[in-house]
């Protein structure tokens, strides 16, 4: 029998990346954008369509919700992998209506792994990632349903009674301190911690179609080994950085992992090294061969 656990969040926050990673542990599958939720709750909403379900089965039509709803997730997956853990992939899962169908499908509280990032982190990305496929950016290109919903259904749920069926996962902890976050999912999940091979992280399934859809080539690229995105916040107008930098309401989630010392580490050692070829130079030209 199959275990499911889902993984959501906001876009562009490493949730691609995440997949990836996750999907080299031999017990889990993580597709890389999942229909899943929406054929569950396709047939969720027929049984509570109460002039369907009186006009065929009547009262047996309610006895067998359940049942069917659990093995349509068992035969679902079975036909994508041999995987005993799915981890299904989309950011609808983490809207209260799908969190309730899953409460009542499963009998439990669903655990949800959201990617986020800081807001204005996203939207430097989203901005950077159209002028970089030549597109027109302004005002509409940020009413982007994927990102609005998404940013609208997480908080919706944080500020509810499920607030505890999420896990945020930051996009800086992802990549700074990448096996202590793992470690963190597993936890999460309860599975035992797996050693990832972050120098070899490859993407089975790049997503090129989808890229063509949206017209932004590059939109899921995943490097080889772990390495932040390079995204400048400058980029942004004063207008975009105040509207959005306000909108991250997560931080009292995640205070357990330290980026800022993790930041100040890497600068110590930078500028380590910058110092040392700073005085190798100075050397060189003081006492030439």
């Amino acid at each position: 029998m199959k275990q499911l656990f889902l993984l959501a969040g906001l876009p562009r926050s490493g949730s691609t990346l995440l997949g990836t990673i996750l999907n080299q542990n031999p017990n889990l599958y993580i597709p890389h954008t999942s229909s899943f939720v929406e054929i569950l709750w396709r047939n969720y909403s027929v049984w509570n369509d109460k002039r369907f379900a009186e006009d065929f089965m009547g009262n047996k039509m309610q006895q067998i919700k359940i049942p069917f709803l659990k093995k349509l997730f068992q035969s679902y997956f079975s036909e994508l992998t041999n995987k005993p853990i799915v981890i299904d992939k989309r950011r609808s899962w983490q809207s209260i209506d799908n969190i309730k169908m899953y409460k009542e499908i499963f009998g439990i509280s669903p655990k949800i792994i959201c990617c986020v990032r800081n807001i204005e982190e996203i939207v430097a990305s989203y901005k950077t990632l159209h002028l970089k496929n030549n597109k027109l950016w302004n005002e509409d290109a940020l009413k982007d349903n994927r990102f609005q919903n998404a940013l609208k259904d997480l908080q919706k749920t944080y500020n509810s009674k499920f607030k505890d069926c999420l896990l945020f996962i930051e996009y800086n902890s992802l990549v700074k301190q990448t096996q202590k976050t793992l470690n963190k999912i597993y936890d999460f999940i309860n599975q035992p911690s797996y050693l990832h091979d972050l120098n070899n992280i490859i993407s089975i399934d790049p997503h090129k179609e989808v890229e063509k859809l949206y017209g932004l080539k590059g939109m899921f690229n995943v490097s080889k080994s772990i390495k932040k995105s390079n995204t400048n916040t400058n980029i942004l107008t004063n207008e975009e950085y105040n509207d959005y930098s306000s909108k991250t309401f997560w931080k009292e989630f995640t205070k357990d992992i330290n980026i800022k010392e993790s930041y100040q580490l890497d600068d110590i050692y930078h500028n380590g090294i910058c110092d040392w070829k700073d005085a190798i130079k100075v050397t060189k030209d003081k006492y030439p061969k």
